[in-house]
């Protein structure tokens, strides 16, 4: 009787605890499609591939990008969203160079909203860009720069609708980032302390029901 009590309990609050049970985002090229290509032309603006909303934990984003000998470069744009009451700590970067050489580094750009500067004359509307050309925290890079023009980030990011922007000239690169997310602030809203009030109350409920069930 006991265990069984404690197994309904830890569902109970396992349903109502906030920041539990949002899923994380998952996107892989090879299996849910390539991502946009940029416009390249001087006074280019990309919308991108929408990655998803992002969730609290590690969000994985993979794809590949390059290879100038192609007719048309394949760039990669995608977009994502950080939720209301949530923060982007870190966007770890594992950089492989498939082919070429990608030793000056590849362009990564991110913008505020759904849309990048991806011209010559636009990457000024980005927050940040840098070349990369190894693993790392890519929005340490970002808060880093701007190397080529751009109005500037901070770390953490905050909530709100990104767009990066991927390019490479002279090799394909193919990268996995993961998305760091977490709460700016921990203490419950006062709609999640009525969830767990109420989660209290029908626990409550459970426990004396379950009292009167032993003592029959």
């Amino acid at each position: 009787m006991k265990k069984r009590f404690l197994s309904r309990t830890f569902c109970v609050l396992a349903l109502l605890a906030p920041g539990i049970g949002g899923a994380a985002v998952t996107y892989d090229e090879a299996v849910n499609g390539d991502f946009a290509n940029a416009n390249l032309a001087s006074t280019g603006i990309s919308p991108g591939t929408f990655a998803g909303v992002l969730a609290d934990g590690i969000n994985t984003i993979k794809g590949a990008f390059g290879n100038s000998t192609a007719p048309v470069r394949d760039t990669d744009v995608f977009s994502f969203t950080i939720p209301a009451g949530y923060q982007l700590t870190a966007i770890d970067l594992a950089f492989t160079t498939l082919s070429g050489d990608s030793g000056g580094g590849a362009y990564f750009g991110i913008q505020g909203g759904l849309n990048i500067g991806t011209g010559i004359s636009t990457v000024g509307s980005n927050l940040s860009n840098a070349l990369v050309s190894d693993s790392g925290d890519l929005l340490a890079s970002f808060a880093a720069g701007p190397e080529f023009g751009g109005t500037g980030l901070a770390a953490p990011l905050g909530a709100g609708d990104y767009t990066i922007f991927l390019s490479e000239t002279a090799a394909v690169v193919g990268y996995s980032m993961d998305f760091a997310v977490s709460a700016v602030n921990p203490v419950p809203e006062p709609g999640e302390w009525a969830m767990l009030l109420a989660g209290l109350a029908l626990i409550g409920g459970m426990a004396r029901s379950g009292k009167t069930g032993f003592r029959a």
